[in-house]
């Protein structure tokens, strides 16, 4: 029995988003959520794989996030029900978080922490809200109001 019902996401640092935005909705992946920056640039762009499952796609070098600043996956996210009793398990397991479970919600609505493969790649764990904007913006795309753009957080 696995504690992670779902893969929730993966996120890519890209050189040039339209192109990647172009490839994965050829794949059959649709854009269904865009975070922008304060000038309306991109920050993130959200490509539906299935209701549980989505790329992240973040442009160039200056994202913010980027552990490695270079083209490639930027993180894996794995989807927990109760991320307590995840932190809790990844303790008696001898796993250590590489960045601390928040009580406060992010700017998504969810609550996540992190951990490092032994490769240093960098995976997050997160508890998804019923009412975070990931589920709020597949909503609108099932109502065909097409993708849903917010502004990032500073």
């Amino acid at each position: 029995m696995t504690i992670f019902p779902n893969i929730a996401h993966v996120a890519l640092q890209v050189r040039d988003l339209q192109a990647s935005i172009d490839f994965y909705e050829k794949l059959g992946f649709p854009e269904f959520l865009r975070l922008n920056k304060e000038n309306g640039e991109a920050w993130i762009v959200y490509m539906k794989v299935t209701d549980d499952f989505y790329f992240e796609l973040f442009p160039g070098k200056d994202t913010g996030t980027a552990a490695q600043g270079k083209t490639g996956v930027h993180h894996l996210s794995l989807q927990a029900d109760d991320i307590e009793a995840t932190v809790a398990h990844l303790e008696k397991v001898g796993i250590p978080l590489t960045s601390p479970l928040k009580e406060k919600r992010g700017v998504d609505k969810n609550r996540g922490c992190w951990i490092d493969d032994p490769d240093g790649n960098r995976i997050e764990l997160m508890e998804m809200a019923p009412n975070c904007i990931q589920y709020d913006a597949l909503k609108a795309l099932a109502a065909g109001k097409g993708p849903t753009a917010l502004l990032a957080p500073n």
